[in-house]
């Protein structure tokens, strides 16, 4: 075989093995969230995937990592800024691109765009396990669903829209999360079909730790919690979102008298939370630009 034939051959494999990309995106600054964009019904902060388009709406960087390289947040080392700034992605897919293709997409537009570098390393975190209880668990199966009666595949919708009624209704892997707000910002999630991975996901945003699924428990379960009014705003503060302190004397800053917390619902669940130890592999941000470059 001629030195000619090979080099040719060469640029053909390494042709093939480019990184994916987007025929064409738009990547810009997300709309300030405010009172009045929340009381307008117009906040949606999720992702929608059909055939030819990826829309992302107002998705931090550190959400638009985790989404790019199918990581926990706790996976990703960045600037603090990341997790404050927020952004609109609009692109369509090239001819032949598949869905399962845009974390890789994706990861070469926030190269792009953000011009940003990074690299691997592992690290040992802190976490928590989330385990049985002693005693057991209570946990009610989900129903089963008839498989003939499913929806063929189609658009992937994800995210959380949240209007001036309160209700934020939320849909991901593990089916549709109905969160219905209380007296001091308390809130109760209800959720009918939904695996410990799920749960685990869920009860993370929550925790001042990245929460672990260790129960060995399969299958999905119908499940309801219950997180207090400062479990939320200190979730909201971890995620970037300013929310003041409540007013002296306001409903929000008295002790919630029913007792409500993740903790006591973990417990009715016959759940808990045990500190643990555990090696991750964390995607270190080396460079990276806050304003994306012109698209």
């Amino acid at each position: 075989m001629n030195l000619r034939l090979l080099g040719a051959m060469a640029v053909a494999c390494a042709a093939s093995a480019q990184t994916p990309a987007f025929e064409v995106a738009s990547v810009k600054v997300a709309e300030p969230i405010t009172p009045a964009l929340v009381q307008s019904g117009r906040l949606h902060i999720g992702v929608s995937i059909d055939a030819k388009n990826v829309r992302i709406s107002q998705f931090s960087f550190l959400e638009l990592m985790c989404l790019a390289y199918q990581v926990k947040s706790y996976q990703i080392s960045g600037p603090d800024w990341m997790v404050h700034e927020r952004y609109d992605i609009q692109a369509k897919l090239p001819e032949g691109g598949k869905r399962g293709q845009v974390p890789a997409m994706l990861q070469a537009l926030l190269a792009e765009r953000f011009a940003m570098r990074v690299h691997r390393e592992p690290r040992e975190v802190n976490v928590y396990g989330l385990v049985v209880a002693k005693g057991g668990p209570n946990l009610k199966p989900a129903a089963v669903e008839d498989e003939s009666a499913a929806a063929p595949a189609g658009q992937i919708r994800g995210g959380m829209s949240v209007g001036a009624g309160g209700v934020a209704v939320s849909s991901g892997a593990s089916g549709d999360s109905r969160i219905t707000p209380g007296p001091g910002g308390n809130v109760h999630v209800e959720n009918k079909k939904m695996t410990m991975a799920g749960f685990a996901s869920a009860i993370d945003r929550y925790s001042d730790r990245p929460v672990i699924e260790m129960t060995g428990l399969t299958g999905a379960y119908e499940m309801e919690f219950d997180v207090s009014g400062e479990e939320v705003r200190t979730a909201a503060r971890a995620h970037g979102f300013a929310v003041p302190p409540p007013a002296e004397g306001s409903s929000e800053s008295a002790s919630d008298p029913a007792g409500v917390s993740l903790a006591a619902s973990l417990r009715r669940l016959g759940l808990r939370l045990e500190p643990r130890k555990a090696p991750v592999e964390v995607i270190v941000i080396d460079a990276v630009e806050k304003v994306p470059t012109e698209n």
